[in-house]
C-alpha cells in the first residue's frame, strides 16, 4: 500500500500543460471580449456628449435668441461677417457663465466655472457680435467644465459640428481633429 501512495505523488507534466492550456483559452477569450465591451462603452460615451453638445448649444440658441451664435464668434468687421470658431472653443464658451451686452463696452463676456478643466483666462471676450434681436443678459453654463470635451474613441480629437442657422438643426460627430464650426444658412 505504501508504495502505491508513493508513486501517485503530484500531477504528470502532460496534466499541467492541459491545465495551462486551458487557462489560457479562458483568459485570451476573457481579454477578447473585455476589448469589445471597452470599445463600444467609448462609443457610447462619445455618442452621448455628442448629444449633450447638441443640447447646449440649441438651449443656447433659444435662451439668447442668437441663432448664429454671433455673440459668441464675434466679428472684426462691425458686424458685417461673423468670425469662425474651433469647435472646441465654442464648447469651452459654452461651459461658461456668458454676459451678453450689460458691459459698457459691449462685449460680450465669458466667466469660467472655478471647476473647469481648461485654462478660463484663455477665453478671450468678443466684440462686435451682439445684434438687435439678441437677448441681453447673463445666461449658461450650458455644459459641465468638469468633464472633459475630448471624444474617448482613440483617435478621434475633436467634434465636427455643424449648424443649419434656418432650421437651427445642429449635428455632432466626433472628428479626427478640432474643425471649426461650420454654418449652414
Amino acid at each position: 500500500m505504501k508504495k502505491m501512495l508513493k508513486q501517485n505523488k503530484g500531477f504528470s507534466l502532460i496534466e499541467l500543460l492541459v491545465a495551462i492550456l486551458i487557462m489560457a483559452v479562458v483568459a485570451g477569450t476573457a481579454i477578447m471580449l473585455f476589448g469589445g465591451v471597452l470599445s463600444s462603452s467609448r462609443e457610447s460615451a462619445d455618442k452621448e456628449t455628442a448629444e449633450n453638445i447638441k443640447r447646449a448649444i440649441l438651449t443656447y440658441m433659444n435662451l439668447t435668441n442668437d441663432d448664429n451664435l454671433s455673440c459668441l464668434r464675434g466679428s472684426s468687421d462691425g458686424g458685417k461677417t461673423f468670425d469662425d470658431i474651433a469647435s472646441i472653443e465654442l464648447l469651452q464658451k459654452l461651459a461658461c457663465s456668458i454676459d451678453i451686452g450689460k458691459a459698457e463696452d459691449g462685449k460680450v463676456k465669458f466667466t469660467a466655472p472655478a471647476n473647469a478643466k481648461f485654462d478660463g483666462t484663455k477665453i478671450s471676450d468678443v466684440s462686435g457680435g451682439i445684434e438687435d434681436t439678441d437677448i441681453m443678459g447673463t445666461f449658461g453654463p450650458f455644459l459641465d467644465a468638469a468633464k472633459p470635451f475630448e471624444p474617448q474613441q482613440p483617435g478621434l480629437k475633436g467634434w465636427k459640428i455643424t449648424i443649419d442657422v434656418k432650421a437651427q438643426v445642429v449635428t455632432v460627430e466626433a472628428d479626427k481633429e478640432d474643425a471649426k464650426v461650420e454654418f449652414n444658412k
